[in-house]
């Protein structure tokens, strides 16, 4: 970079003479003409600083001349005429120094070729440098361009310091080549309106070495096609109005951290292959109709890109390539987020995101894991789409939404290559699901991939299986809402329960929103009305909390659901299956050698009583069983009474043998026994006949208890059956 001269330094600052004390013509001469007129070097700069503040047109008009190095420093060139100071095609073989001036004329430098220029804190009207060739360095900082600097073409070997420059109007540096680091720290370039051109623009620009605009100020500025082949800095730059850099080229990554972008942003079509970074980075976008606010379409990211903490109004990054590490943390979208067909092949982040209007992530690749943890995706569910859209979306590695919210969602036609975590997800409208395995994904389980919804808030959707490639969800401790699960083919449907798990999932959370167990009896019957397993039991990474307590909690709840819906099929079922458990969990109890005596003779008493009420009426909802046992248990007695032997022995006589029960005889004394047992069971006790073995007399009194209990369990099942 140039070493910049210290105030009240001038270098080869010649006496001030005027036109009538020099010979302006010897500028006219080549250089050996003016040693064979032993003419200096000095009077040549002489000549210069006199016909620039003293002459006409014509000594102004140096076009093509071959000049030594230049000296307008602290001069104010203007007075009564506007000529310009035409240096066009010229060769000024040392610097060209203006610093400290005011140049009230227009300088034209188009074509020239000048060793190196010194500009420092100097004010300028219009400069005109296209096809300019400055071989070493070019300072210019604090200088102040108050009309048009037009830098087409122009070529800078050296360094080119900008820091602290003010272009007042249009700065065109289209198709420029910086060789060496060009620096514009807090630099102002006021290029107010694309539209009458009256911009900054270096389209097609090379940089081949650093470029730092730290803290620019940028009206309208255009840098498509721009190269930055070292790095590019616009770290706090300001750009009030629209700022192109279409396909532009980062080789070294470029750096927007706090950036403000008041106007359009785009970026289509570039290459970053260095970091990019817009960490805290704001996108107001402009206000026209078209939205085009922050647009990355197409953009290459060669390596990491950080968004985090930046802030959105609408942006795109449709088919955007994320080859690095994504970060979109805390990122804030005001407006529409687009980022169709786009392609995340390492990590991305977009953890407490926040997508305040409509998000697009459709035909979207993941190729490494992707978090969205506590993202909010608020956009209004309207009739053209979802707040969220992942149509299409492929996720090869783990997926993890957990903790966000959704407004609406629509994931039909996701594939998840392993897990994909919608822990604790808030639904505030509806949530679409139509995922499908991810054949080639990091899980590849012939089981499916799963998606983990444990408590998930899920008021009103669909899930539905696809053709092929089935997924299974986890819905512990989910809560579930008009929820309908389908299947693409109606012939699979006897299956469909095997891919989803309840385990203490709510279903009457939802005020007039009841998950609808009706509409899955068959698959549930099928299924042996079994909520809280899938196929393949365990998943990765998905916890499992199946102990005794939690499964029975799980039929409660879901046998309260179906009666609140008026099923009273399923609400029986889902009681006997809540009895099974509650009977293993008093079993557990009991078996614990570490509780107390009198705790584990309790629970296995209950486990007792729970058992003979699953055999003899099924919890109460198996009332055939119940009167089937009561209508049918006499004859049980009946037998031992006729064929039992002394012990057993009444009134009525006994068979001898077997073959004697096909005479009459043995045929009224069998009919006399079953005659007597269903007396004594029904205790009409008519007198007719009498025990007389001792067994006989014990058979019959239990017979009589039984008559009572098994009474008790028919009008125990009609009441149940009617409470469900």
């Amino acid at each position: 970079m140039t070493k910049r001269r210290r105030e009240g330094e001038r270098d080869d600052v010649p006496a001030r003479p005027t036109t009538e004390q020099v010979d302006t013509e010897i500028l006219r001469l080549s250089p050996d003409q003016r040693r064979a007129r032993g003419v200096t070097d000095d009077a040549v700069r002489a000549a210069f600083y006199a016909a620039v503040i003293d002459g006409d047109r014509e000594q102004k008009d140096l076009s093509g001349a071959t000049l030594p190095g230049l000296s307008l420093s602290y001069a104010v060139v203007g007075g009564d005429d506007n000529h310009p100071i035409d240096l066009r095609g010229a060769t000024i073989t040392g610097h060209l120094d203006v610093d400290h001036a005011d140049v009230q004329v227009p300088l034209l430098l188009d074509d020239a070729e000048v060793t190196g220029v010194r500009f420092d804190e100097t004010k300028f009207d219009r400069l005109s440098g296209a096809d300019l060739t400055v071989i070493g360095d070019a300072s210019m900082p604090e200088t102040r361009f108050r009309e048009d600097v037009d830098l087409t073409n122009a070529d800078f070997g050296g360094g080119v310091d900008l820091d602290g420059a003010t272009f007042d109007d249009q700065l065109t540096a289209d198709n420029a080549t910086f060789s060496g680091e060009l620096s514009a720290r807090g630099a102002e370039f006021h290029g107010s309106s694309n539209r009458l051109e009256d911009n900054t623009s270096f389209a097609g620009a090379r940089f081949a070495s650093g470029a730092d605009f730290t803290q620019a100020g940028f009206g309208f500025v255009r840098f498509a096609d721009a190269s930055f082949e070292g790095e590019a800095t616009f770290h706090e730059a300001g750009f009030e109005g629209d700022a192109g850099f279409r396909r532009v080229w980062f080789a070294r990554g470029a750096t927007f951290d706090e950036a403000r972008f008041g106007g359009d942003a785009v970026f289509d079509d570039g290459v970053v292959e260095g970091a990019a970074l817009f960490r805290g980075a704001v996108f107001s976008g402009g206000t026209r109709i078209i939205k085009d606010d922050a647009s990355f379409d197409r953009v290459t990211f060669g390596d990491r890109a950080a968004f985090d903490h930046a802030s959105f109004r609408y942006a795109s990054f449709t088919e955007a390539d994320f080859k690095g590490l994504a970060e979109f943390e805390h990122v804030r979208f005001d407006d529409d987020a687009d980022f169709p067909g786009a392609t995340f092949v390492g990590e991305a982040t977009f953890d407490e995101a926040r997508f305040v209007a409509d998000s697009d992530f459709s035909e979207t690749a993941f190729r490494s894991p992707v978090a969205f943890r506590g993202a909010e995706f608020l956009g209004d569910a309207n009739h053209y789409r979802d707040s969220a859209t992942f149509v299409d979306a492929v996720f090869v590695d783990d997926a993890d939404f957990g903790d966000a919210t959704f407004t609406s969602g629509d994931f039909e036609g996701t594939r998840f290559g392993a897990v994909a975590d919608f822990g604790d997800v808030t639904v505030r409208e509806r949530l679409d699901v139509a995922a499908v395995t991810h054949r080639g994904g990091v899980t590849d389980s012939d089981r499916g991939s799963v998606i983990d919804m444990s408590g998930i808030s899920f008021p009103e959707g669909r899930i539905v299986q696809p053709a092929e490639g089935w997924v299974r969800y986890d819905l512990t401790k989910a809560s579930l809402g008009e929820v309908e699960l389908t299947c693409a083919s109606a012939g699979d449907e006897r299956e469909l329960l095997d891919y989803f798990r309840f385990c203490d999932t709510e279903f009457t959370e939802f005020d007039g929103k009841n998950f609808d167990f009706g509409a899955h009896l068959s698959y549930l019957e099928r299924n042996n009305w079994v909520l809280h397993t899938f196929a393949g039991e365990t998943a990765p990474d998905v916890e499992l909390t199946m102990t005794a307590d939690v499964i029975e909690r799980t039929y409660l709840k879901a046998k309260n659901c179906a009666s609140l819906t008026g099923d009273t099929t399923a609400a029986g079922e889902f009681r006997v299956k809540r009895q099974q458990f509650s009977r293993r969990k008093n079993l557990d109890v009991a078996g614990d050698p570490e509780a107390a005596p009198t705790a584990r003779v309790r629970n296995l008493v209950r486990a007792g009583e729970n058992a003979f009420l699953e055999v003899t009426c099924g919890h109460g909802m198996r009332l055939l069983r119940i009167v089937a046992i009561f209508l049918l248990l006499p004859l049980f007695p009946a037998l031992l009474f006729a064929f039992g032997g002394p012990a057993f022995a009444t009134t009525a006589g006994q068979i001898g043998s077997l073959s004697a029960l096909f005479t009459a005889e043995g045929q009224h004394t069998l009919y006399q026994a079953v005659r007597f047992s269903y007396v004594t069971y029904t205790t009409i006790a008519y007198g007719q006949i009498n025990p007389i073995g001792g067994l006989a007399v014990a058979v019959a009194t239990i017979e009589a208890y039984l008559s009572a209990v098994f009474a008790a369990l028919v009008v125990y099942a009609l009441v149940e059956r009617s409470e469900v």
